[in-house]
This record gives C-alpha cells, sequence and structure tokens, in this order.
C-alpha cells in the first residue's frame, strides 16, 4: 500500500506523454462520465425518429459503471498491485447493494419503472 508502482503501460505513458497514471485515469473517466450522461440524455433524440431502449441505456450505465469502478479502485484507492484480501475487503459491500437491488425488484416488480412523478425527469421537449 502506499506509494503505486510505474510498470507497464503507466510507465510508457509517462515517458511518452510526461503526464502520470492518474491523468489519463482522470480523463478516461470524464470521457466515460460523458458517455453516461448521453446515454441517459439521448434516450429519446427530438425530431427524430431514433429511440434507445431503456434496456440499451442500462446495460450503457452498469458497463460504464463497472469500467469507472475498475480505474477508480485500481488508481485513486490504490488496489491495483495490492493482495487480493484488500480487494476483496473493497468489494464486499457491493454483496449488499445486489442484494438490496435484488430484494427490491422482486417485493415490488414496478418500484423500478413506476417511479414517482417528482422523481422522473420530464424529457418530452416537444411540449416546451
Amino acid at each position: 500500500m502506499g506509494e503505486h508502482a510505474t510498470t507497464g503501460i503507466e510507465k510508457w505513458l509517462l515517458d511518452k506523454t510526461g503526464k502520470d497514471i492518474y491523468f489519463w485515469n482522470f480523463l478516461v473517466l470524464m470521457f466515460f462520465t460523458l458517455f453516461e450522461v448521453g446515454a441517459v440524455f439521448f434516450e429519446k433524440i427530438p425530431g427524430t425518429e431514433i429511440e434507445i431502449t431503456r434496456l440499451m441505456v442500462w446495460g450503457v450505465l452498469i458497463g460504464v459503471g463497472i469500467i469507472k469502478g475498475y480505474g477508480i479502485a485500481a488508481y485513486f484507492m490504490h488496489l491495483r498491485g495490492d493482495p487480493r484480501i484488500y480487494t476483496r475487503t473493497a468489494l464486499f459491500p457491493v454483496l449488499f447493494v445486489l442484494l438490496m437491488l435484488w430484494g427490491i425488484g422482486l417485493s415490488n416488480p414496478e418500484a423500478v419503472t413506476e417511479l414517482p412523478s417528482w422523481c422522473t425527469p420530464d424529457w418530452d421537449y416537444a411540449t416546451r
């Protein structure tokens, strides 16, 4: 723990660009954040027939969340290169989050799709 060892692609990036892995990780995280916002914002593109299904948006959000979670855990939390017990300890709370989502989904299937109007954004721009 502590100092982050510079090896492999991290050393190559530092030698070629002069920027450390934290800078590049930050850029990757910002790119994927914009990708997430775009996936939600463009669920229905105004003025076109193009419509992204909710399942596709969820897929994008889950996939990007996994990528961003790895980037944060590996570099900002310094778990890359640490003993596996540290990674397992950091991922243990994910089990409870999955159990909670599973419990909510089974106890009330409409809990996700039938949100109250005060917490559902109005994405219909045609009426504005």
